[in-house]
């Protein structure tokens, strides 16, 4: 019990020490949420400062939340693929014009090309995405998606990573997590 009550007081002191400094909090926590079929799905509960989501866990991966970067990791069973979304106070209200967001993308990913920009949707709202191929050794290309999501408080990014062979079904995964992220605050006011 003491070293339950320690590890909470850790937690609520480095969140009040954030919000103190100027940064908003970022919290994740593990739920479940009914579907329409019935039954329930597995989700994750972000809280960023005074903003609540939730996203789906896309199916046979694993998840690590590192909450120093503000950030959540999907790791594929194989591991040949990797999702991140990060959250950032980059971009709060809107997303810069498509041309800037594609020279700071570029800029993360010197060694890339840039295939495509699109819109990319999810039930929270729309946004930018953008698809670049590299060339590494061995004779295998990386692929990456970079989508940007604006909140009012900053920006959630998600990035998928794998290797071409697999991208196929990678691309499936991140699809269904991106559309999945919505906001958390409206299923509260619906349940009685």
């Amino acid at each position: 019990m003491t070293t339950r009550r320690t590890l909470l007081f850790l937690a609520l002191a480095t969140c009040f020490a954030r919000m103190a400094l100027g940064q908003p909090a970022f919290n994740v926590v593990p739920g479940t949420e009914p579907t329409p079929e019935g039954g329930n799905v597995s989700v994750l509960l972000v809280q960023t400062g005074h903003d609540r989501f939730s996203l789906r866990l896309p199916k046979n991966c694993g998840v690590q939340v590192r909450q120093a970067d503000q950030r959540i990791v999907f790791t594929s069973a194989t591991g040949s693929s990797v999702i991140t979304v990060q959250w950032s106070t980059n971009y709060p209200g809107s997303l810069p014009k498509t041309e800037t967001l594609r020279d700071t993308v570029a800029a993360k990913h010197p060694a890339a090309s840039l295939v495509q920009t699109s819109p990319c949707y999810s039930q929270y709202a729309s946004g930018l995405m953008f698809d670049l191929f590299q060339p590494t050794a061995g004779n295998l290309t990386l692929r990456t998606r970079d989508a940007y999501i604006s909140t009012p408080e900053g920006s959630f990014e998600f990035t998928l990573s794998c290797d071409l062979a697999d991208y196929d079904k990678a691309r499936l995964s991140f699809a269904w997590l991106l559309n999945s992220f919505r906001s958390a605050a409206e299923s509260a006011k619906k349940e009685p």
